[in-house]
């Protein structure tokens, strides 16, 4: 269906249905997320009773924080006429998601938040009560703060005991993290040194091969998902570089490492077990993610 045609029909539904629409910052009861962050945070916050849909990649455990969450519920990608058949009182959207569509939602009066992507742990903590007051749901936005902190407090103790605080490079095909980044501060809360930082980038950039050789990090850390899905191969001019030789490349999973919501803190706990393996400072101490 042509985009015009689609909005007309969309248009049409609501009209078909009156004013049954909540005031927009109404407590919702019918919400359908198209985000995997917004589907992590309805899991934490809100009964399953007033979930209808979450996003398509709710199943793929490579990138979804909480891969299978909510059985049996719908699973939807950006599709305007499928969301709009559920009649939901409010649609979770990422700030990646085509203005165009994230345009058309709003034009049918559906109320929608669109979940921004936080870029450090102080701005997820900012985010997380956000959501949790949209959802109605402030104390739940509380309770995920309160836990997210305490993980953080027991890696960044424990790093802080660590013998090394070695110089860490991320590396994603091409892309890498400086300061004002959440890996930025999951490498100094697990005991380690952003090495990209200190050659004064700042935020998501891009690093030239060069770039990352005359680094030469102590370790290279990698997300076990990058575009696509599956982790590419390191350029072939890394062959030389210390920590390749060495073994010191890390391997975290991208759902905590690249996280938005508080699971990020996950991605802290995995940073100091596999930067310090066989150091004293870790415990075999586990805690379960809300």
């Amino acid at each position: 269906m042509k985009p015009a045609l689609l909005l007309l029909s969309s248009l049409l539904l609501l009209s078909c249905r009156g004013g049954d629409l909540p005031a927009p910052k109404s407590v919702p009861q019918r919400i359908v997320s198209v985000t995997i962050t917004g589907d992590v945070l309805l899991e934490a916050m809100v009964d399953s009773s007033r979930v209808l849909a979450v996003c398509k990649l709710a199943d793929d455990s490579g990138i979804h924080e909480s891969a299978g969450l909510f059985p049996g519920k719908p699973r939807i990608g950006p599709d305007l006429e499928r969301i709009l058949l559920l009649r939901p009182d409010l649609v979770l959207l990422g700030s990646f998601n085509d203005p165009n569509f994230v345009h058309a939602i709003a034009r049918t009066g559906v109320a929608t938040e669109v979940l921004e992507s936080p870029n450090s742990l102080d701005k997820i903590r900012l985010f997380l009560g956000k959501v949790a007051r949209r959802l109605g749901e402030p104390a739940k936005g509380d309770s995920l703060v309160a836990w997210m902190d305490s993980i953080v407090a027991g890696v960044r103790s424990k790093g802080e005991r660590c013998r090394e605080h070695p110089r860490v490079a991320y590396w994603s095909e091409g892309q890498s993290a400086g300061d004002s980044s959440t890996i930025h501060d999951l490498l100094l809360a697990a005991g380690a040194r952003n090495a990209v930082a200190e050659a004064g980038r700042h935020g998501a950039v891009s690093l030239a091969v060069e770039d990352m050789v005359r680094l030469d990090p102590d370790w290279i850390l990698r997300s076990s998902w990058e575009a696509g899905g599956r982790m590419k191969d390191l350029p072939v001019a890394f062959a030389n570089l210390r920590a390749v030789r060495e073994g010191r490349v890390a391997v975290v999973p991208g759902r905590v490492l690249l996280s938005t919501s508080h699971r990020s803190a996950l991605g802290a706990e995995a940073l100091l077990s596999v930067l310090h393996a066989g150091d004293p400072c870790l415990t075999n101490s586990v805690d379960s993610a809300p």
